[in-house]
């Protein structure tokens, strides 16, 4: 079907009017499924989102009693969102502006049938900043049905949901934690929300809810005020960080007893963090916590370099041996002048900042190409 006008003005006379949950359950089943089948298409999904009926009908049945219209609505929701520009539509406009609050209360009810699939809506949304900013405000306002304590709390249960797993609820928190003000709040030093989150970088049972934590760990240490708070043993962030990096190589004993407690005299077969990028937000979180002169020294004292040094060795990841590489040379870098102590607030003109990214883009291509060589044959 050609996707003009004319097709529209149709589909408004013959087929909107049963996108509501007042309409006949057969015609309303086939009407929404039939906007399901053409988010399929980059032309469909736009088509849907243009205008200002479409869209406010699909998102009024995800409320349907009939559960197949209700959940095709989310699944259609979960193609529309893929687009940035009906994400953004979706949380502006009047009619639809408070539904990524809305669905989001209802994730964090314990019997929610469609919790996964509200959770890939809302993290599709918050992707961009000013959605994240606005779910985030609407959050942050007094007498909010959401707070961020319900959401730690919520993502820390693993078997919450018997009707869902809720991972993509990480994803929600890491992109929420673009906004510097639910970072704080998540550092709030007397709710202690940010240690329960620490133990899920090790989460074996999902990469996606490991990897939305690791995400919201990494956001948290843009706050240079908060690096030697989340440093302190109160939090004990390093090691959290470290322990999914190191493997079970065998230290000299100088350098195992300088390394946190929970980082020495690991098993032989101790696995690493098996996704590259979550290795490379591990490893940038630190890079992070090294902007402050506090934290770099106390990285180093830690004897972090010993960690990385055996990761650069074993990583095969162009990219994430690019960071790795990057993040051994700066602990291993003499202190800078004073005046650049705090690495976070040095101006790098723009023909410098050129001339680093020209060396990272050479050096992964060195890597890429030193992975990509074909192993030697084994002699006869």
């Amino acid at each position: 079907m050609t996707l003009d006008q004319q097709t529209k003005q149709h589909l408004e006379k013959e087929l909107l009017p049963f996108l509501t949950p007042s309409a006949r359950a057969d015609v309303k089943s086939i009407a929404i499924r039939y906007f399901l089948e053409m988010t399929g298409s980059k032309e469909g999904r736009e088509f849907i989102a243009e205008g200002n009926s479409f869209l406010p009908a699909i998102v009024s049945l995800t409320s349907d009693s009939q559960h197949d219209a209700a959940k095709d609505a989310f699944l259609t929701l979960i193609n529309l969102t893929s687009e940035d520009t009906i994400s953004w539509k979706l949380m502006h406009k009047e009619d639809t502006s408070t539904f990524g609050l809305d669905i989001l209360h209802k994730i964090l009810k314990s019997d929610f049938v469609f919790a996964d699939e509200a959770a890939s809506i809302v993290s599709n949304i918050t992707r961009l900043p000013s959605c994240a900013k606005l779910l985030a405000d609407q959050i942050l306002t007094e007498n909010s049905k959401v707070t961020m304590e319900k959401i730690v709390n919520v993502l820390c249960q693993v078997n919450y949901n018997k009707n869902a797993n809720l991972h993509y609820l990480g994803l929600i928190l890491s992109n929420l934690t673009q906004v510097p003000a639910i970072r704080k709040i998540i550092m709030d030093k007397d709710r202690c929300i940010v240690q329960k989150l620490l133990p899920f970088t090790e989460f074996t049972e999902s990469t996606t809810r490991r990897g939305g934590i690791i995400g919201t760990l990494k956001n948290c240490c843009f706050e240079y005020d908060y690096h030697s708070w989340l440093l302190s043993d109160d939090v004990d962030i390093l090691s959290k960080l470290l322990l999914p990096l190191a493997g079970g190589e065998e230290l000299d004993e100088d350098e195992m007893e300088k390394l946190p407690i929970d980082l020495q005299y690991l098993p032989p077969d101790k696995k690493r963090e098996s996704d590259p990028d979550l290795r490379a937000m591990l490893m940038e979180s630190i890079m992070q916590l090294c902007a402050t002169k506090q934290g770099r020294l106390y990285i180093k004292q830690k004897n972090a370099y010993v960690i990385l040094r055996e990761l650069h060795k074993w990583e095969k990841d162009p990219k994430a041996k690019l960071v790795c590489q990057k993040l051994c040379e700066l602990l291993i870098s003499d202190e800078p002048d004073e005046r650049m102590e705090d690495l976070h607030k040095v101006d790098v003109p723009v023909h410098l900042q050129e001339k680093f990214e020209k060396l990272d883009l050479d050096l992964l291509k060195d890597f890429t190409e030193e992975e990509e060589k074909p192993s030697s044959a084994p002699s006869q």
